[in-house]
C-alpha cells in the first residue's frame, strides 16, 4: 500500500458512508436543484467558496438512459444562471468539471482529502443511470463488518486477500493535491471487492482508478 500513507480510522468514514446511503436512496423526497447542497452537506470538511452555491444539468438519452450529471457552482442568489458548455466535450475532463473544483474547497488534513475525494465520486453520479455508472450500485467499505456482510451475502468468494485495515487510506500531496484508496464493493458485471485509488491533482482535479481485487465473487448484475 505504501509507507506515506495515512491510515484513517474506520468509524468516522462508516458513518459518513451512512449518511451518502440514505441521501442516495432518498431522490423521490428532494427536488433535483436540492441534491448537491444536501449532498455537500454530509462532508463536514468540504465546502463551497463563499456565495456560491453547488448546481447541474442532466440529460436523458432518447433511448431513457440518464446520463452523468454536469455539475457546476453558481451564484448563490441567481438560480436562473446557467453555464455553457459543450455537449460534444470529452466525458472525462471538460470545462466545466474543471472550472467547479476551484469553487470547492476541502480541509488541508488527510481526512479533508478524503472527504473531498469521496464528495467527488459520490458527486459525478447523482441521480445516474446503472447503464451509465456503477458506482450507484456500489459501495465503500470502511468496516470489518461490513466487508464481512459482503463475503456473506456471496454465492462464492475467490482469491480472498483480507486487508489489515478497513479504514480509508490517504496520501497528502501538493496544494489539495493526493491519493485516497478505498475498499469498493460493485454487483455490477463482475461481482468483487476491489480497491478504489482516486487521485487528485493541486488544482482539485479527481480521477479514479480501480486497483488491486481483494475478494473475487464471479459474474454479477447486468444490464
Amino acid at each position: 500500500m505504501g509507507s506515506d500513507y495515512v491510515l484513517l480510522p474506520p468509524e468516522p468514514a462508516d458513518e459518513i458512508l451512512e449518511k451518502v446511503l440514505a441521501f442516495r436512496s432518498g431522490y423521490e423526497q428532494r427536488q433535483p436543484a436540492e441534491d448537491l447542497p444536501a449532498l455537500l452537506d454530509l462532508f463536514p470538511r468540504v465546502g463551497v467558496r463563499d456565495g456560491y452555491v453547488l448546481d447541474y444539468v442532466q440529460e436523458t438519452t432518447r433511448e431513457g438512459v440518464t446520463m452523468p450529471i454536469r455539475a457546476f457552482a453558481r451564484p448563490h442568489d441567481d438560480d436562473s444562471w446557467m453555464p455553457m458548455f459543450d455537449t460534444t466535450a470529452d466525458p472525462e475532463r471538460d470545462e466545466l468539471l474543471e472550472e467547479l473544483y476551484q469553487y470547492v474547497e476541502c480541509e488541508p488534513s488527510p481526512e479533508g482529502l478524503f472527504e473531498y475525494a469521496f464528495f467527488a465520486v459520490e458527486l459525478a453520479s447523482v441521480r445516474a443511470s446503472a447503464h451509465v455508472s456503477e458506482w450507484p450500485e456500489s459501495t465503500p467499505i470502511f468496516s470489518e463488518a461490513r466487508f464481512d456482510s459482503f463475503l456473506e451475502q456471496a454465492a462464492k468468494v475467490s482469491d480472498l486477500k483480507r486487508p489489515e485495515h478497513f479504514g480509508p487510506r490517504v496520501c497528502c500531496g501538493e496544494g489539495r493535491g493526493g491519493k485516497v484508496r478505498l475498499l469498493v464493493y460493485t454487483p455490477m458485471g463482475w461481482e468483487r471487492i476491489y480497491c478504489l485509488d482516486i487521485t487528485v491533482d493541486a488544482e482539485g482535479f479527481v480521477e479514479q482508478d480501480a486497483g488491486d481485487i481483494v475478494a473475487d465473487m464471479g459474474s454479477g448484475m447486468i444490464f
